[in-house]
């Protein structure tokens, strides 16, 4: 893993908290940071659940993702995405198993606040694209349905070349 930057450090300091709350007591995360750009489409939307929710997204910002892995196997993983340079910028995480393909990430809870505690996905995953051996692209969509309403949660994250 390469020496973290300063920004990838600050990324890193508005994680840990959340990673260590969730890491079994007797490990450590092994965590990458990942840089890039989320693409305009990334965004969250929330409302009935019957409804059309196109009309209600919310643009998701980021440049940077925190892939952590809570196991020797590597197959529980959570990933997460911000503004590297923001002082209150939200965060969405994606937790769940990753299938033997060590490229889909089955997701079975979502963080939608970093304050808050994570909130089980209805449905979701998220799919990591490599060129060679160097991630390329990282997607992840999730939904929660609770109490007649749904919560959506979409970033593609578009990776610095090189990682």
């Amino acid at each position: 893993m390469k020496r973290p930057t300063a920004a990838s450090a600050a990324v890193l300091a508005a994680f840990l908290p959340a990673l260590l709350s969730s890491a079994p007591a007797r490990a450590f995360p092994t965590i990458d940071v990942v840089s890039g750009e989320c693409t305009p489409d990334s965004h969250t939307a929330e409302g009935p659940v019957d409804s059309d929710l196109t009309k209600r997204h919310s643009r998701f910002f980021c440049d940077a993702a925190v892939v952590s892995y809570f196991d020797a196997s590597m197959r529980h993983v959570m990933v997460q995405f911000s503004q590297k340079e923001s002082h209150h910028s939200p965060i969405l995480g994606f937790a769940g198993l990753m299938d033997d393909d060590g490229q889909t990430l089955n997701v079975d809870h979502i963080y939608l606040d970093r304050d808050a505690p994570p909130v089980k996905a209805s449905d979701g995953a998220c799919k990591f694209f490599f060129a060679r051996k160097h991630l390329k692209d990282l997607f992840c969509a999730a939904k929660v349905d609770e109490s007649g309403r749904r919560t959506v949660a979409i970033v593609t994250l578009h990776a610095a070349p090189g990682q």
